[in-house]
């Protein structure tokens, strides 16, 4: 055999040894997801650094109704991560697409009680608790861990454009319709955003699913 033919064998042989040293040194084990939105100094337009960190934007505070009639704030998603999304009830394309991806973020969490999500509604006029209760019903969602919510359309605005940092508001015309975002959005327990995905595509949302997991992942390292 060449020396040539040599040297191309003893790499092949070495390739998976470098991947599973890889792998075992820097992968699964060192990933972490981003945190999005850093907190802005109003004054220098600068982000805000404390202790050598940078401070990020946390989900506001809310006081909602959901489609159990309760009262749902902040509270309701501690201790654990959640996926938030903005939909409205009549909606015949864009949000049922939404919700059957949020069904599948809810079924593969079905079991995991760190995980749950909300939905807000963009329009409070027509989607009473009433309507979001057969609207949840329609996709077999447990109130105790996917919530269906409205509220005052300012609030619900305000929280979307504000918060979440995703678009929400009612569409110029006589017709009633609305313009939302169609994003996923994916929140830490200190209420930060990690992960932004595209709530129609299924592939956007086996990432968020992988992504959940590896969040949880880090908590649990963090215990040890």
């Amino acid at each position: 055999m060449s020396p040539k033919k040599v040297l191309m064998l003893g790499i092949l042989l070495l390739v998976p040894i470098f991947l599973f040293l890889f792998l075992k040194g820097f992968g699964t084990n060192h990933y972490s997801l981003p945190t999005y939105y850093p907190a802005i100094n109003e004054a220098t337009e600068s982000p805000i650094i404390r202790n050598g960190d940078t401070v990020f934007q946390k989900i506001p505070d809310f006081r909602f109704v959901s489609q159990e009639g309760k009262t749902v704030t902040q509270t309701n998603l501690n201790g654990g991560v959640y996926v938030a999304n903005f939909f409205f009830a009549s909606c015949q394309d864009v949000c049922k697409k939404m919700s059957a991806q949020m069904v599948r973020v809810n079924e593969a969490f079905r079991n995991t009680p760190q995980v749950k999500l909300i939905s807000y509604t963009v329009d409070p006029e027509r989607d009473s608790v009433s309507v979001l209760k057969r609207y949840a019903e329609m996709y077999q969602a447990d109130p105790a861990k996917w919530l269906f919510v409205t509220g005052p359309k300012k609030q619900l605005y305000t929280l979307a454009q504000n918060g979440y940092k995703v678009s929400a508001m009612q569409a110029p015309g006589t017709i009633p319709n609305f313009i939302h975002s169609e994003k996923l959005i994916l929140v830490d327990k200190e209420k930060h955003v990690r992960g932004i995905y595209d709530g129609t595509d299924p592939q956007e949302v086996d990432r968020l699913i992988t992504e959940i997991t590896v969040l949880l992942h880090s908590y649990q390292q963090d215990e040890k």
